[in-house]
C-alpha cells in the first residue's frame, strides 16, 4: 500500500510483529481517553481507526484527532473506510469535540480523496514526520461537526 510513498528499504524492515509491537507499545503507555476502532469481516480484523483529543501544539480542547486509520488493500472498496470514518466522527462528537483534524502523507492522493470524499479539508498546516525511519511531509486535514459545543475545560484557581 505503501510503496511509491514510502522508501522502498523502510517497507521491507516492516513486519506484522513489529507493527503488532509498536501498537502494543503505544497503548501501553496511551492516556485513558483514547481508543482504536477495528473494522472486522468473517471474525477477522481488516482494518483501524486510532482515535484521541489532537496532539497538535496549535489545537484547543475542542479538536480531537483521527491518529491513525487504515484497511487492508484486499479488503478496499468495501465500504469499511467508511464506516470506520463514520464510526470516528460519532466517537469524537460523543466526546464533545467540536472539529478534528488528522495527517495524512502529502504523496498519498488515495487517502487524500477518501477524507475529502468523508467532508475532510486541508487547513494549511504541514510537516516532515519520522516514520518507520524515514522522514516524510505530511498534509493536515480538518472537519468541523456541525452543532457540537466545545468541551468546557475548568480549572481550579
Amino acid at each position: 500500500m505503501y510503496r511509491g510513498l514510502i522508501p522502498d528499504e523502510v517497507i521491507d524492515r516492516l513486519t506484522v510483529e513489529r507493527r503488532i509491537d509498536q501498537w502494543t507499545r503505544y497503548f501501553d503507555r496511551a492516556p485513558g481517553d483514547e481508543t482504536l476502532l477495528v473494522a472486522e469481516h468473517d471474525d477477522a480484523v481488516v482494518g483501524m481507526a486510532s482515535l484521541a483529543p489532537s496532539g497538535d501544539e496549535d489545537a484547543s480542547a475542542a479538536v480531537g484527532e483521527v491518529r491513525a486509520i487504515y484497511v487492508t488493500p484486499d479488503h478496499w472498496g468495501h465500504g469499511h473506510g467508511r464506516r470506520l470514518i463514520a464510526a470516528s466522527h460519532a466517537w469524537l462528537v460523543g466526546r464533545g469535540f467540536g472539529e478534528a483534524t488528522l495527517w495524512v502523507l502529502e504523496s498519498n492522493h488515495r487517502a487524500r480523496r477518501f477524507y475529502e470524499a468523508a467532508g475532510w479539508s486541508l487547513d494549511g498546516a504541514a510537516k516532515d514526520e519520522e516514520m518507520f525511519g524515514a522522514l516524510l511531509p505530511e498534509v493536515r486535514y480538518r472537519v468541523a461537526f456541525a452543532g457540537v459545543k466545545p468541551r468546557l475545560t475548568v480549572t481550579s484557581v
